[in-house]
């Protein structure tokens, strides 16, 4: 009771909900607690308050600056994005352009992808490429227009060749040969005469150095002379007859000959009476001779020397100057001075006049620029590989394993005591026969198999490089790269005290990739010789031997010396292989009928078949002409001294080109790459099975019922075209031996004509014959095909009697119709008989690859 008063002030002052609280603490302690605890929240609240503006504002910030941000960072994307589409864009309508040989359009295509994209060496390759393309398009275009005497058409032609590929030296070399010919009218022209003044005065020291004395008579007029007089009396009177001085030689010694000239020109006149007498002259002014008796001494004393100065423009090495140099000191007098300065490219001689005048022109013929040619080369290789397998297959053995008892226990007082569990074959006792049951038996039974696999792989790999090379000099590119290959071991240990470090491997390098070995020969005709070897080494696998790792190199070669035309493709190697297999796996017996084969069987069938082609196509980039001045001989007098005669009717037409129909004839743009393409065609074609004719037994001799020109055409094979064929009145072709009768040993040619064509591009035929009677030589391209001028592409193969011809022009080329020679076979006569020559498949496709209807016929050639 005492204490209620403090209890009820206790009670009255603790909050609400605090009634245990206020049975510890006091009211005093808990109201102060309760004081401090608000003032920290209030702090504490007041700093939260300033950190949550804080970030609310940078909340608001970012708000506002994140759309910008993402904006730009869009923007730059997009435009980045837009850029590289416009590249691709442009170089995808340069393939286009490409594809439809608008070769000028797909050179600025390409240039605008590598100005978007220049860093893209994909679009730098394509334009790169093109450049090359167009600028040749250019150069055959002008030589064109220049056959037709389009001579401003043509430079335009050729200049714009020179815009697009700066390096082109055929356009160059036709800029100039234009110029030449326009030369008398540029002569003419105020900016002419202006360089000119600019030279005489750049020369004007110089040229107050006197040079050789040139004879310069009064007049020119033809010479008339009769008379038998005095030596000295006749070259007076040719002196006088030309208004020229004429001295004597204190020594000479004159007498009378007979002199009966008739309209001759001055300087064949005093050629003439010096012959007859035994003298010589020499200049001494324009208009005074001096005349010697003609001998080596006075010679040596009389006639004057020269120094020149001759510079070699196109010497790129040092030996072709030491050739050049070694030519003229040959063929000049041995007192001749001649020095090389290989620092200058020039020559320096001291002579005579006419010595150095026969020099410059040694050096005309001889320093020319060397031709270059570009060679086109692809590699096509064709891969198609198509498997099928379908089929059930059902296990194909049982095995019945006999056992013990898998489990056994014993029991005993205490319980059961379990076996040690080791069940093997040995466990087995006679005991256990008496309990034999299906427990001690294993059936092992092998698993069944479900197949249906259908896989068919198409490959088609193209490698197309160019190669550029100087006539004459070996040129080799590789492209690919470089594996290791062990090629010895040694033991590198010491004697000392050092220990061994083992044996070490020694390496060597191989070129995997496409390597070009070439050394080009080009013609003056505009042919090209080129002896060439060319590799195709891949890695396949890895095997090891002796514990090193060993690379599996696959490799491709080709190589031979072949000449072709400028532009003409040919087909150096080609090879086709066919590989078919017919794996069957099933039960005997019912895994042979017919439908019960496919639940009993399983049958995997592949066919595999691969195709490579090797083409090449040469282009002439540089030639060197020719010129009349340069094949043309020249009178360099007699073999005492080299005196040269000036023919005063000489005319320009030395400056023509020796060859100028086949220089000027523009070479086909048929490119290595659709050359190859089409090649694998025409050998696929050729690889095609053929059904001998019905009659015909391989080694049997046919007998000659009537004669070869009235026998019935062989059958012919259906096939079915690839291409649609064209109506029209059939495509004749004709086999036509050159006689019916041969000897034993003979060697004879077979043509094979064709009739009744129009517009022909390609013809694929099969000829038959007795290969025990005959033996094919060689298969020669007729004139037909070839005969507007393209070079025509034959390929021939030849298996057991049955020779495939596939003759095709270049691509991109119209047909030709007519008639005439397809191609000839070489037969030779090996054993006597009577043997068919039998065309058992003929065919004629046009420009527009469709088929053509043909008919083929047969002949028969008696051996005796």
């Amino acid at each position: 009771m005492l204490y209620s008063p403090e209890r009820s002030s206790l009670a009255g002052t603790a909050p609400t909900g605090s009634a245990h609280a206020g049975k510890i603490f006091p009211a005093g302690v808990i109201s102060g607690k309760r004081q401090t605890l608000h003032g920290v929240k209030d702090e504490n609240g007041s700093s939260m308050g300033r950190l949550y503006k804080s970030i609310s504002n940078l909340f608001i910030t970012l708000r506002r600056v994140l759309p910008a941000l993402l904006f730009c960072s869009i923007a730059s994307l997009c435009a980045t994005t837009a850029h590289a589409q416009s590249a691709a864009k442009w170089d995808k309508r340069g393939q286009d352009a490409e594809a439809r040989q608008d070769f000028d359009t797909a050179y600025e295509d390409y240039h605008k992808a590598v100005l978007k994209k220049p860093k893209d060496l994909r679009f730098q390759e394509h334009f790169d490429r093109m450049r090359y393309q167009a600028a040749v398009s250019h150069v055959d275009r002008g030589r064109v227009l220049r056959q037709s005497g389009d001579l401003q058409g043509a430079m335009a032609q050729f200049t714009r060749a020179l815009q697009i590929d700066s390096g082109n030296q055929a356009a160059q070399q036709e800029i100039n040969q234009i110029q030449r010919e326009q030369q008398v009218e540029r002569d003419n022209t105020p900016q002419a005469q202006e360089q000119m003044s600019r030279q005489n005065e750049t020369l004007s020291t110089l040229g107050s150095i006197a040079g050789p004395v040139e004879l310069k008579p009064v007049t020119n007029d033809p010479i008339t002379l009769h008379m038998v007089e005095d030596v000295k009396v006749i070259y007076e009177a040719i002196g006088k007859a030309a208004g020229l001085n004429v001295l004597f030689d204190p020594d000479y010694s004159s007498k009378r000959i007979p002199v009966d000239l008739t309209n001759v020109t001055l300087s064949d006149a005093l050629r003439i009476v010096g012959t007859i007498s035994g003298t010589f002259y020499k200049a001494i002014t324009p208009n005074t001779i001096f005349v010697a008796t003609n001998s080596r001494t006075k010679r040596t004393d009389i006639d004057e020397q020269a120094v020149q100065t001759f510079y070699l423009t196109n010497a790129s090495q040092q030996n072709d100057a030491n050739e050049v140099v070694i030519a003229i000191r040959n063929l000049l007098d041995p007192s001749v001075k001649i020095y090389l300065v290989p620092s200058q490219n020039a020559i320096v001689m001291r002579a005579t006049p006419d010595q150095l005048l026969l020099a410059q022109k040694l050096l005309n013929d001889l320093d020319r620029a060397r031709p270059e040619v570009v060679v086109d080369v692809a590699v096509l290789e064709v891969n198609k590989n198509v498997e099928h397998n379908l089929g059930i297959t059902l296990p194909t053995s049982i095995t019945i394993t006999p056992q013990a008892t898998p489990t056994s226990s014993s029991s005993s007082g205490s319980g059961s005591t379990p076996s040690n569990g080791n069940n093997t074959p040995s466990n087995f006792t006679l005991n256990t026969l008496a309990h034999l049951n299906a427990n001690n038996f294993a059936v092992g039974i092998t698993g069944g198999t479900l197949n249906a696999l259908l896989s068919d792989v198409d490959t088609r790999i193209l490698q197309n490089p160019s190669i550029r090379a100087t006539d004459g000099q070996r040129a080799t590119m590789k492209i690919g790269s470089k594996i290791p290959v062990a090629t010895g071991s040694y033991n590198a240990g010491v004697s000392t005290g050092v220990a061994s470090i083992g044996v070490q491997t020694q390496f060597t390098y191989l070129d995997i990739g496409v390597n070009i070995d070439m050394t080009p020969t080009v013609h003056y005709d505009r042919e090209v010789t080129l002896k060439m070897k060319i590799e195709v080494l891949s890695h396949i696998s890895d095997v090891t031997i002796s514990g090193v790792t060993e690379p599996v190199i696959g490799q491709r070669t080709s190589e031979q010396v072949i000449t072709l035309k400028d532009g003409e493709p040919t087909l150096l190697a080609g090879i086709i292989t066919k590989t078919d297999s017919l794996n069957i796996n099933g039960t005997p017996g019912v895994g042979e009928m017919p439908l019960l084969k496919y639940f009993f069987s399983s049958r995997d069938k592949v066919n595999d078949k691969q195709e490579i082609v090797f083409i090449i196509i040469p282009h002439i980039v540089r030639e060197s002409v020719l010129t009349r001045a340069n094949v043309r001989p020249i009178d360099t007098g007699t073999g005492q001294s080299i005196e040269l005669r000036r023919d005063v009717s000489a005319n320009d037409s030395d400056s023509e080109p020796v060859y100028s129909n086949s220089v000027r004839k523009p070479a086909s743009p048929t490119s290595a790459a659709n050359a190859a393409s089409t090649m694998v065609q025409q050998l696929s074609q050729q690889a095609a099975p053929v059904a001998p004719p019905p009659n015909y037994v391989p080694g049997a001799q046919t007998p000659d019922t009537q004669p070869a020109a009235t026998q019935p055409p062989a059958a012919q094979t259906p096939e079915t075209p690839a291409t649609p064929t064209v109506g029209g009145p059939p495509v004749s072709f004709t086999v036509v031996p050159p006689d019916s009768t041969q000897p034993v040993g003979s060697t004879f040619q077979v043509a094979v004509m064709l009739g009744n064509g129009h517009d022909i591009f390609s013809v694929p035929l099969q000829l038959q014959f007795n290969p025990a009677l005959l033996q094919l030589v060689n298969v020669d391209a007729g004139n037909f095909l070839g005969k507007d001028g393209q070079a025509v592409s034959l390929v021939h193969r030849e298996d057991k009697g049955l020779v495939a011809i596939s003759s095709i022009r270049p691509p991109n080329t119209p047909g030709v119709s007519g008639t005439g020679s397809l191609c000839t076979l070489t037969f030779k006569a090996i054993a006597p008989g009577d043997s068919t020559l039998a065309l058992v498949k003929v065919g004629a496709l046009n420009s527009a690859q469709a088929n053509l209807p043909a008919v083929g016929s047969q002949a028969t050639v008696h051996v005796k």
